[in-house]
């Protein structure tokens, strides 16, 4: 194999496009392989992490592109000729060995789906999640879209995966039985004490109040911030020593901002910027919470796994693999939000985190991901 192009129309940063830029890295040190990367031009985080890569690897080619997803972006693929042939056009000049997809879900890139096979590349899907689209929240034309989603998935040559899981999702979704997993992988610098004060300090969090991260873009319709805070506001007088923080950016951040002030939470609860060094965060916080309506394998609770922290999540996809039955709650059910926090807090949890971090150290490491994922794109 001599070259590889990667493609992705994100209009935003996320787990797994950290994980693609991770991808892209180990690639650019293999000898005598070109890599490039077709992305969407405005999404600015994403060129930022390739332009880091390329600046210390010669091999690295980027291809930005005004083409990015949009809402029933599986719908709208079957219908955009002339940007499906645009980027076409780019594959055929590039005449890759494989082109390898990066899709949150399906619908995302699928116009790069669409162009490979009909430059007739190679092509895989590198593919988290496969929920049914009932899943997603929105209702418009279930029906049609999981049949049009259903072709989509059985475009790919191969897909890779991230957790059996999800395997089994795409097994569901009438996918190509051709997939592969390759686990995500973390890295997490030491923390220090100094670390927990300096981000107390910063945000006037004292040293012995109880405090909850929930970390990631601030999207309702996935996320599940906007039911975390009903949850909050509904439950307040049995969480009134605890202190809740929500780390990120997203379209729902202005949304968030009026809940929080409506709820009477500003005492109780904190949004604070994304950054891009979490280890701070981590370093100054008590608890993890994912309240999700889907996930993949989320990073955040891989790192707050590697980290020792305990975490409380919906009992969906990856959490529902990972954690024990005692520290998950349905999706919607604000009671049992609130009783899985502070279940969690007054549980020996001892043994559940000791096994997590043996469970990082030994399966989401760099070199796994490295060699697994080389493996599949390139074997």
């Amino acid at each position: 194999m001599k070259s590889v192009l990667f493609y992705s129309d994100a209009a935003e940063y996320g787990g797994h496009e950290a994980m693609t830029v991770e991808a892209v890295r180990h690639l650019c040190g293999e000898s005598d392989l070109k890599v490039y990367f077709a992305f969407y031009s405005g999404n600015t985080r994403l060129r930022e992490k390739l332009e880091a890569v390329r600046g210390h690897s010669e091999s690295l080619v980027l291809l930005p592109l005004p083409v990015k997803a949009k809402t029933l972006q599986a719908i709208r693929s079957l219908i955009s000729w002339r940007q499906v042939a645009r980027i076409e056009a780019v594959m055929r000049r590039v005449n890759p060995d494989v082109v390898v997809v990066s899709q949150g879900r399906i619908e995302g890139s699928s116009m790069g789906l669409l162009a490979a096979k009909h430059a007739g590349c190679q092509v895989i899907s590198y593919l988290p999640v496969a929920h049914p689209v009932s899943v997603s929240g929105r209702r418009f034309a279930v029906s049609i879209r999981e049949r049009i989603n259903r072709y989509f998935y059985q475009l790919p040559d191969k897909i890779i995966t991230i957790s059996e899981s999800s395997r089994r999702m795409l097994s569901d979704r009438g996918a190509t039985p051709n997939v592969v997993v390759v686990p995500n992988s973390v890295e997490t610098p030491p923390i220090h004490e100094t670390d927990r004060q300096r981000f107390r300090e910063r945000h006037g969090i004292e040293r012995h109040e109880y405090v909850v991260a929930t970390i990631g873009r601030i999207s309702f319709r996935d996320k599940g911030q906007d039911f975390a805070l009903r949850s909050l506001s509904r439950f307040r007088l049995d969480l009134r020593d605890y202190k809740f923080v929500f780390v990120g950016h997203g379209p729902d951040e202005e949304r968030f901002k009026i809940m929080i002030t409506d709820f009477e939470l500003s005492r109780q609860v904190r949004l604070l910027p994304w950054t891009p060094h979490p280890t701070e965060i981590y370093a100054g916080i008590d608890m993890v919470m994912i309240p999700s309506r889907f996930e993949g394998v989320p990073l955040v609770m891989l790192e707050a796994m590697a980290y020792g922290l305990p975490i409380v999540a919906t009992d969906v996809d990856g959490m529902a693999e990972f954690l024990p039955h005692e520290w998950l709650f349905p999706f919607g059910d604000c009671k049992a939000l609130s009783e899985a926090l502070l279940r969690v807090r007054n549980d020996d949890n001892s043994r559940w985190l000791e096994l997590h971090r043996h469970r990082i150290a030994d399966e989401f490491t760099v070199s796994n991901f490295r060699d697994r994922l080389i493996a599949a794109i390139c074997g």
